[in-house]
C-alpha cells in the first residue's frame, strides 16, 4: 500500500504551535498523490464497532431522517479527531442532496477558529477529475482527441513529446517525470514560490521519459499540469477561468482554482503534532502555484453536490460519463483497480481519489450504484480521511 500523502516540517530550531516553517517533503509524488488501496479494515471495524453495529448493506433511502447514520457517522469524527487540535469536516450526500455534514477541531489555531461545514481546504488531487472532463468537454466538442500527441498542443517539448498522447497523459501511462521533483532537484522548496512556467521549464528539461508510453501506469503529477496547458491554448481560457464557466457555475459549486489561496473561510494547514503535551503543530505554506494536478479549494459538502454528476451527466450527458472510464487503465496488475478521467475505479465498482497538499488531505468517494457519496477533508497531514471516510462510507453505502 502506498503510504498516506506524507511530508515532514523541517526547522533550524523547534517551531511553536503557530510558526511558519519550510516544508520539505519526504517524497515528490507524495505531494499531490493517490493511495492504491483503502485503509486496513481493522482500521474500520473499531471504528464501526464503536458506532453501534453493522452498517446497511445497500444505500439508504435518499430522505432527511437516517438520524440513526447521521449519529454514527459524528461518533467517527468524535474517536479520531481531538476536538483542541487541527480538524476534521466531513459530509454526505446522495442524489444530489447533502445529507449529513459533520466537523471537529479548530480551523486556526493562532485564533481558536473552529473547523465549520464552511470552512475551505485545498483538495490537492482530487481536482484533477475535473481537469480530466475539461478535456473531455473539449473532446466532445469537437476541438481535439485523445489519440493527438501532446506535441500538437504545447511546443517546445523534446521530440518524446511526440509519442505521448492527450489519453495517456489523463491516463498516467505517459512516462514523463513529475515536475514536483524536477523542481526540488533544482533547490526549490514548498514554501518558494514557483510558477506554472517553471514547472513546464522543468519538464522541457528533461531529456527523456522514464518508460515507453502507454506501456504502464505510474502516477505523475506533470501529465496534469501539462492537460492544464491544453485546455488552456485550445479553449482561449486559463483552466480556472474554463472550469468556472463551464462546471462550476452550471453545478452551482462553491469552488475555485487558487492555488495560493487567501479565502478568509479557509483553515490554516498544519504538519503532523509532536510528542508535547499539548502537542505542537507547525504551520505549513505553500507558494506554488501549478494548477491542473491540484489547486481547487472548497469544502466536503461541495464535493458531494458534485458526485451526483457521475450518477446524472448534468454536464457532459451520457457520453461524457461513458469517457470518464472507458480508457481506464489497470494500476496494478491482477488488481482490478484502474485510473480513468482523474479518478480510481475500484474493482468493486466504487470510485475514489485522494489529495494532499502541504497539510491539507481529502478523501473523496462515490458508491458503486453512482447514488452515494463521501468526503472527508483535514487541516492536518498528522490526520487520515482515508479511513475516517471507510467508516462513513461502510454506514451509508
Amino acid at each position: 500500500m502506498i503510504a498516506h500523502d506524507e511530508a515532514e516540517a523541517q526547522a533550524s530550531s523547534a517551531p511553536d504551535q503557530v510558526g511558519l516553517v519550510r516544508w520539505n517533503p519526504v517524497s515528490s509524488t507524495h505531494r499531490r498523490g493517490w493511495r492504491s488501496k483503502w485503509a486496513p479494515l481493522l482500521v474500520i471495524a473499531v471504528m464501526l464497532g464503536a458506532c453501534g453495529g453493522p452498517p446497511p448493506a445497500v444505500t439508504p433511502p435518499a430522505t432527511t431522517d437516517n438520524s440513526d447514520l447521521k449519529t454514527r457517522s459524528q461518533r467517527v469524527l468524535d474517536g479520531a479527531v481531538n476536538p483542541d487540535e487541527p480538524g476534521c469536516s466531513a459530509a454526505v450526500g446522495v442524489e444530489g442532496v447533502v445529507m449529513w455534514t459533520g466537523v471537529l477541531g479548530i480551523a486556526d489555531l493562532a485564533t481558536n477558529k473552529k473547523v465549520t461545514k464552511d470552512t475551505v481546504f485545498d483538495i490537492g488531487s482530487v481536482s484533477k477529475q475535473f481537469t480530466a472532463t475539461a478535456v473531455l468537454l473539449l473532446v466532445n466538442e469537437g476541438r481535439l482527441t485523445l489519440d493527438d500527441p501532446l506535441a500538437h498542443y504545447v511546443p517546445d517539448l523534446p521530440d518524446w513529446s511526440s509519442a505521448v498522447t492527450v489519453a495517456q497523459l489523463m491516463h498516467h501511462t505517459s512516462g514523463i517525470p513529475d515536475y514536483t521533483g524536477l523542481l526540488e532537484a533544482q533547490g526549490y522548496q514548498m514554501s518558494d514560490r514557483t510558477t506554472q512556467a517553471q514547472a513546464l521549464a522543468a519538464i522541457q528539461g528533461a531529456p527523456e521519459l522514464e518508460f515507453k508510453p502507454g506501456t504502464r501506469f505510474e502516477y505523475s503529477n506533470s501529465n496534469y499540469l501539462l492537460l492544464a496547458e491544453i485546455v488552456r491554448l485550445v479553449s482561449g481560457k486559463s483552466l480556472p477561468d474554463f472550469l468556472s464557466i463551464e462546471i462550476f457555475r452550471p453545478l452551482d459549486l462553491a469552488m475555485v482554482v487558487d492555488p495560493i489561496s487567501a479565502d478568509p473561510d479557509e483553515a490554516v494547514s498544519y504538519g503532523e503534532g509532536d510528542t508535547g503535551n499539548p502537542p505542537q503543530f507547525p504551520v505549513l505554506h505553500s507558494g506554488w502555484e501549478q494548477v491542473g494536478d491540484g489547486a481547487i479549494q472548497t469544502t466536503p459538502s461541495q464535493l458531494v453536490l458534485w458526485a451526483d454528476n457521475y450518477r446524472t451527466g448534468k454536464v457532459g450527458g451520457q457520453k461524457l460519463l461513458d469517457e470518464q472510464l472507458a480508457g481506464a487503465v489497470e494500476t496494478e496488475p491482477g488488481s482490478g483497480d484502474r485510473y480513468g478521467a482523474g479518478i480510481f475505479s475500484r474493482a468493486d465498482g466504487t470510485l475514489d481519489h485522494d489529495g494532499s497538499w502541504a497539510g491539507f488531505v481529502t478523501e473523496f468517494r462515490i458508491s458503486s450504484d453512482r447514488r452515494t457519496s463521501v468526503a472527508v477533508s483535514c487541516n492536518t497531514e498528522g490526520q487520515d480521511p482515508e479511513s475516517l471516510a471507510d467508516a462513513i462510507g461502510r454506514l451509508w453505502m
